[in-house]
Parts: structure tokens; sequence; C-alpha cells
């Protein structure tokens, strides 16, 4: 049986995958009908420039900005919370917990994560996080945003779009085009310069795109390996794949 679900009747938004886990979706639907409103609301307002995609990385990207504005101005603030351990009366152990976007609701509260594209392991470290404040009673439920399957498999085709319209098609005003990058990539589009056009392309495409929004990043095929292996539960979680759909030219 699997670990997640899909329930179009309690939360679908067009261009979005979403998942449930244990029960999210009754949880949501029973006593946070303000907040699917409102969720509803961010994510349909949503897209993301092809421009935003091939920009270099570094620093938190414009993507993330963006989505993360739209959860501040609806009260989705950072929240650090600590916890202690007492046994008999002595502090054993005490834990700081940092939650980027933090929904206090008078029915529980909701922490929310974005995770457009970090190193695959942030997964854990959320998941983990949503637990522990899962089990001392201080999140309802968390939810995690990040690429989506359809998205991802799309992003390829993004960069190959990209590469053949650099004119002239040579060494100098490719890497001077997509400036800054390594003298690794560097190396591998001389390589790839000695193939015919579609087959170039197709190789610095994949070369670019590998090395900013590879298998090993954040995106929805990680996260639900995760689920599968039991990280984080037994919180119930929502998660949410930004899909093909929120691209725009």
């Amino acid at each position: 049986m699997s670990n997640y679900y899909q329930n179009n009747t309690v939360f679908n938004v067009n261009g979005y995958e979403i998942y449930f886990t244990r029960y999210s979706d009754s949880i949501l639907q029973g006593h946070f009908n303000d907040i699917i409103l409102e969720l509803n609301s961010i994510l349909n307002s949503f897209y993301i420039n092809k421009q935003q995609i091939i920009s270099p990385g570094g620093g938190l990207s414009t993507i993330t900005q963006n989505l993360g504005n739209s959860l501040r101005d609806k009260n989705w603030i950072k929240e650090n919370i600590e916890s202690e351990h007492h046994v008999h009366g002595k502090i054993m152990s005490s834990e700081s917990h940092e939650v980027d976007h933090y929904r206090s609701h008078k029915k529980g509260n909701i922490g929310l994560e974005i995770e457009w594209n970090n190193k695959d392991p942030f997964f854990d470290r959320d998941l983990e996080n949503f637990r522990k404040l899962h089990q001392i009673g201080e999140l309802s439920l968390g939810i995690i945003i990040t690429r989506g399957a359809s998205l991802q498999t799309e992003l390829l085709g993004v960069y190959k779009s990209f590469v053949e319209k650099i004119s002239p098609f040579n060494y100098e005003t490719i890497v001077s085009t997509l400036s800054p990058i390594s003298d690794a990539m560097k190396n591998k589009i001389k390589t790839a310069l000695s193939f015919d056009f579609t087959e170039c392309v197709s190789k610095i495409a994949r070369e670019l795109y590998s090395s900013k929004y590879g298998t090993a990043t954040t995106h929805m095929d990680k996260l639900i390996l995760r689920l599968d292996r039991g990280v984080g539960n037994p919180c119930p979680f929502v998660l949410i794949g930004i899909g093909k759909e929120r691209l725009i030219p």
C-alpha cells in the first residue's frame, strides 16, 4: 500500500501535483478550509519564468523568493520553536526547530517548507523537523512544496531551447552567454562542439540541466522515496509538486 495518495475533491490546483499522507486531506477539510482557500490563491497566482530556470544559481533563487513572499503576505512567517525535555524536574535535553513558513491557526499550527532546488538530504531535515514538532503537539501537519515530476522532466527541454537560440553558435559566444560557469563545464562545451549541431545542443543542455537540477536535488520523486522509507512518520503531510504548467515564456 502506498504511503501517499491524491484527493482532488479536497485540494486541487491546476498545474500542481498534490499528495497527502496519514489523512492530512481529512485534517485540512475538517479544520482548515480557510487555509485551503488561502493556498489555492497563492498557488494559482504563482508562475515561473523560463529565464528564472536558466539563471545562475547561488543564494536564494528568485523562484523561492517570489513564492515565499506570497506566503509571508498571508502570515506564513519564519518561526523558531524551542523545546525542552524534563525528567524529575531536570532539563535533560533541548532542541531548536526553525520553520521557514509557519502558520498559526485557532485549530492548530501548520509548517511549510519550500524546497525548490536544494540537495535532496534537505528533505530528511524537513520531514524529521515536522515529525518532532508534531510529536510535541506543536504542528497539526506539515507541507512541503518542491518541483513536480512533470516539471523535472520539462526542465531539460527548457535548456535545449535556450542553447539552440545562442547565436553565433561557437565556443566564445556560448561561454559568454552562460557565464559564470566552471572550467569543467567549459571543457564539456569544447567537447560537445565536435558533434553536429543537434547532438551538440543536446549534450550542452543535458550538462547544464544536470549540474543544476540533477537527480540528487530536491524534487517530488526524491521526496516520495523518503515517505516510502517512513521518514517523518507519524506526522501528516501535504506534498505539493510544481508542475510544468506553471512555466511561462
